[in-house]
């Protein structure tokens, strides 16, 4: 049986800037690569929780979306494979509603252990992030451009953060980054890069149990 895919080969409504909602059945399990680019008209998205990957570009330049929806939980979300920053619909929503709640003081169930690549990157409406200590990696800009955010505390579960998972929050000040050891903790390409508002920073290390 062929697995279903939406818009799977290239780009299958790229530029319908008529389009002004989408609801993507619970039958899709992938959206391809540059599907949605230039749905300029484009104000929502419902994604079911069948989804588990979103090809590079999907949602590129769709400025006028407004709202992002998925139809599962937070555990679902943090494990959708995006290609890249506009693979993620809330890169121009700027929020994320699940089950047409916004997400506004986001709370990582202990489910999760890693958070993926650019799983809330643009979700200026994020005001606080709880990371349990289930997780042990972040993701390469999971959380770039989330502007709202002032502070964020790093567990010590968490040994690898990904290529600039922080860049460019604007409004981050404060950030507590624990280690079990040194030599546990591993990261690429400046995490919070572009954040030159921080103004405390506490790296801990936390001997282990």
């Amino acid at each position: 049986m062929q697995r279903p895919d939406f818009g799977k080969h290239s780009e299958p409504f790229a530029g319908c800037s008529g389009l002004t909602s989408i609801t993507i059945p619970n039958s899709v399990t992938s959206i391809g690569i540059y599907a949605f680019e230039y749905c300029s008209g484009l104000t929502s998205v419902t994604i079911p929780n069948s989804v588990t990957s979103i090809g590079s570009y999907a949602f590129a330049d769709c400025s006028g979306l407004t709202k992002t929806n998925y139809t599962g939980d937070i555990a679902g979300w943090c494990g959708i494979n995006f290609g890249n920053y506009s693979a993620n619909p809330t890169a121009y929503s700027h929020n994320l509603y699940i089950n047409d709640v916004e997400v506004k003081e986001l709370v990582i169930p202990n489910s999760v252990t890693s958070i993926g690549n650019y799983a809330f990157s643009g979700c200026s409406g994020l005001t606080s992030i709880t990371i349990p200590n289930s997780v042990t990696s972040i993701g390469s800009y999971a959380f770039a451009d989330c502007s709202g955010l002032t502070s964020v505390t790093i567990p010590n579960s968490v040994t690898s953060i990904g290529g600039e998972a922080f860049w460019d929050c604007s409004g981050l000040t404060s950030v507590v980054w624990n280690a079990k050891n040194c030599a546990d903790f591993s990261y690429n390409s400046a995490p919070f890069y572009y954040d030159s508002q921080i103004t405390s920073f506490t790296f801990a290390v936390v001997a282990a149990a």
